[in-house]
């Protein structure tokens, strides 16, 4: 019997099974300009049209598949999340201004529960500046001094809520590297354009974003984009804390900003999506 197409491949060793259809599917998607549909990709995977439908909300949460609601289809992102393209054609610009859903306020707020760190969200406005929209802080907690809730461009390449906005845009990534004399609001603050790039190319591969006393001294921050039920960037989500707590608990408080970001878009497509709930997990044997 021959393979289907989607399964054949080289080398040896462990696979995840997972992992191998999500790929077979990104595969098929490329073969498919005009977009799929759901019942058209299992048939083409030899798996149920559930699992298929659940391929594709990943694929479009995760920003690499956009869905058509009109025509019940998903097609392969013209550009892939990391900002470059995936071949001849020119990257599409995918950030623009959301009016974002009330539910994002409570990621804000489990964001600040979970780190007890002063919480930001935000998202694009039309004049390629960052707006503040919602934030959660106590009182006493500090605050890092001269940031506003309007952010421009020309400070984008400081903060960690709006790299992990910039990344996601090609366009407003050139008009970024198009600035001319970058503030450096403090000593170690990226201004020269292949630092930058690198920087965003960072970004864009980990999935977060950084900065380091890099708009203010004593103050660092951690951001992370989050996904509309298209894949597409629709907003960042951030905290910032003070230098010394980000040395001790970096990586705590990394975590901490990815889950919630995930969780986020997550909830967002579940919302939008007209799957059913999830089964319960099967019961293990033996009772344990």
């Amino acid at each position: 019997m021959t393979e289907p197409r989607h399964a054949r491949g080289v080398g040896g060793g462990r696979s995840l099974k997972t992992a191998a259809e999500a790929l077979a599917a990104l595969r098929i998607l490329g073969a498919s300009p005009e977009g799929i549909t759901a019942e058209a990709l299992a048939a083409e995977l030899g798996k149920s049209a559930a699992t298929a439908r659940y391929l594709l909300n990943t694929l479009c949460q995760e920003g690499y598949a956009v869905r058509d609601k009109q025509a019940g289809t998903v097609r392969l992102h013209e550009s892939p999340p990391w900002g470059d393209t995936w071949g001849d054609s020119a990257p599409r610009d995918d950030l623009a201004r959301y009016e974002l859903p009330e539910r994002l306020s409570d990621a804000v707020t489990e964001l600040y529960w979970r780190t007890r760190q002063r919480t930001y969200l935000a998202r694009w406005e039309d004049d390629d500046a960052t707006v503040i929209v919602d934030a959660r802080g106590h009182q006493g907690l500090a605050r890092i001094p001269d940031l506003t809730e309007r952010i421009p461009l020309a400070s984008a390449h400081a903060l960690a809520v709006t790299k992990a906005l910039v990344a996601s845009s090609g366009a407003r990534t050139e008009r970024l590297r198009e600035q001319r004399d970058l503030t450096s609001f403090t000593g170690t603050t990226i201004t020269s354009t292949p630092a930058i790039e690198l920087e965003l190319a960072r970004v864009r591969r980990r999935g977060y974003a950084v900065d380091r006393e890099e708009y203010a001294e004593g103050f660092c921050c951690i951001g992370a984009p989050i996904f509309d039920p298209e894949g597409r960037v629709a907003a960042s989500i951030a905290i910032s804390t003070p230098a010394r707590r980000f040395e001790t608990h970096g990586d705590e408080l990394t975590g901490a900003v990815r889950d919630v970001a995930t969780t986020a878009t997550r909830s967002w497509l579940e919302a939008d999506s007209d799957l059913p709930p999830p089964r319960p997990a099967d019961p293990v044997p033996g009772g344990r």
